[in-house]
């Protein structure tokens, strides 16, 4: 099928995906963080205060995935996404109001739930379901939502704080989401009339059984061989970004070049998204998972031998490799390998180990400068750990070969 025939029989489908992947960028770090500073501010928080807070936010909310992502396999997609979209614009404006350190942390952990958590888990899974030889395109779609809030929510976020404050901000932001939703129920009911036969991932119940449990998924041999790189990227990724102001300061990079490398980081992972989908349709997503992290390994080993003025735009544009391709092949190896009849579980317990990755790094980082590592010893080790990951994979059967 070519792209024009995909967009025109699924645009629906992938349309949906794309709209909850960009709507998740209120619960995304990047995000989250342009508040930081006022947050610390309005409640007397140290970064390591606010940074612990926000971590078992994390925590909390990554390990409570397991379940509620579970879910997404016996309910109707926009059922799952209404929730989410309540429950993130409920926490956006907690947290605009909150009075205490327990509101705070709560409202975080909202924010890290149903934005983070379920939006991006349902805008990923309304695609995924659909079948082979096309599923990749579709992902890189629905995918393209991640890197294009990335690329454009900070600018406006940072105008609105300066006109409104950042509780004005979350205010607008809950509106926004409460809008969204109204907005795509609209729609939802004008295209159901149009088109009451309209098939995809937002009308499939993979199943009323439970299926397999957490713990024979965690004990399939093929699932821990993906478990290094599925938890690859997340880790080292949030270290780079917790850490940047850091590396810049180490390498001697302005904050201006800084910012700019970011967009040129949100651009890449746009094309790479879109390239990646055509790739997995073509050789199969288990032959990625052999190359996906091949981006931002060459990036640590950048990072660490060499000392160019433009070292920051060349950094961020090979981890743009890898973040455009991880939503795309991490979705779509778990399809091949274990099917999509309970996709949503198994991709559930994959995301809750990947969360937990990131939200371990950037303290245990942070504990290694302290302790007067030097940078180049650490990038070196992750590239050094990405390698291994890799490797690992090529013990993987694909079903794609056959």
């Amino acid at each position: 099928m070519k792209f024009h025939e995909l967009l025109i029989r699924h645009g629906r489908v992938i349309g949906l995906g794309f709209a909850l992947t960009f709507l998740s960028s209120f619960g995304q770090t990047f995000f989250i963080s342009l508040s930081g500073p006022n947050i610390r501010d309005a409640f007397g928080l140290t970064n390591g205060t606010f940074g612990s807070i926000y971590s078992v936010a994390t925590l909390s909310s990554g390990l409570l995935m397991i379940w509620v992502g579970s879910m997404i396999d016996r309910v109707n997609i926009r059922l799952y996404a209404t929730i989410a979209f309540i429950g993130i614009a409920c926490a956006a404006l907690s947290l605009s109001f909150a009075p205490n350190l327990l509101v705070l942390g709560l409202s975080l952990f909202g924010l890290r739930l149903f934005g983070q958590g379920m939006l991006s888990h349902a805008g990923v899974m309304s695609t995924a379901r659909l079948h082979e030889g096309i599923r990749g395109r579709a992902l890189g779609v629905a995918a393209l939502g991640f890197p294009a809030g990335e690329a454009t929510l900070p600018g406006v976020a940072l105008l609105l704080i300066a006109g409104f404050g950042w509780t004005g901000t979350w205010r607008i932001a809950a509106l926004i989401l409460v809008a969204a939703l109204c907005i795509g129920w609209l729609l939802g009911f004008l295209l159901r009339r149009k088109d009451p036969d309209l098939q995809g991932g937002t009308h499939l119940k993979a199943s009323s059984a439970p299926g397999p449990s957490w713990l024979e998924i965690v004990k399939d041999w093929r699932f821990l061989a993906l478990v290094p790189t599925m938890i690859g990227y997340p880790a080292i990724m949030t270290a780079y970004f917790f850490h940047q102001r850091f590396i810049a300061e180490v390498k001697g990079w302005s904050l201006e070049l800084l910012a700019s490398s970011i967009t040129t980081f949100a651009l890449v992972s746009v094309v790479v998204a879109m390239s990646a989908g055509s790739f997995v349709d073509r050789f199969g997503a288990v032959r990625l998972s052999h190359f996906y992290l091949a981006g931002m390994t060459a990036a640590s080993i950048c990072l660490a031998t060499l000392e160019h003025p433009f070292l920051p735009l060349l950094f961020f544009g090979l981890i743009g490799l890898t973040s455009g391709c991880t939503n795309v092949v991490i979705a779509a190896v778990l399809a091949e390998l274990f099917g999509t009849t309970h996709l949503g579980k198994i991709r559930a317990i994959a995301g809750a180990m990947m969360v937990v990755a990131s939200a371990a790094t950037p303290g245990a980082i942070g504990l290694l400068i302290d302790a007067g590592v030097s940078l180049e010893s650490i990038v070196l080790g992750f590239a050094a750990y990405m390698i291994v990951a890799a490797g690992v994979t090529f013990v993987l059967p694909n079903p794609r070969a056959k």
